[in-house]
């Protein structure tokens, strides 16, 4: 039987705690390898470029660049990680905004738990077709 790769992470926050928290909550689920933090946009467009992880879970308001910014600066390139962006107040934000930057998801923080997993088993299927939806 083959096993599966594991989906390399790359989590981007400008909490130390909340990034332990999802640290914490990735390391149960089997399929994720975590590969790096970044405190701000900078930090995750240079990890990106560096470590081409499989996602990256960035949060939209950080110091030096927010994570919308990132989004677009990364698209731009030619790595094409799966991005879900991870706010407290997904409601606020419009979703065209985070279709244009080009972000795969945006995701509530309180609703983690139950929507990470399956975003996280439907990364293998969108780096094999190349798409972003």
């Amino acid at each position: 039987m083959e096993t599966e790769r594991k989906r390399r992470v790359l989590l981007v926050d400008d909490s130390p705690a909340f990034r332990g928290l999802l640290q914490w909550y990735l390391g149960t689920i089997p399929e994720v390898e975590i590969v790096a933090e970044a405190a701000d946009g900078e930090q995750a467009i240079a990890e990106v470029a560096r470590l081409q992880p499989d996602i990256v879970l960035m949060d939209v308001r950080m110091p030096k660049m927010d994570g919308l910014e990132a989004t677009r600066r990364i698209r731009a390139g030619s790595e094409s990680p799966r991005i879900l962006l991870l706010t407290n107040h997904a409601t606020a934000i419009p979703a065209g905004l985070v279709a244009e930057a080009g972000a795969d998801a945006l995701l509530d923080k309180a609703e983690l738990a139950d929507r990470l997993p399956a975003e996280i088993a439907n990364t293998s299927q969108t780096r094999a077709t190349g798409r972003h939806d």
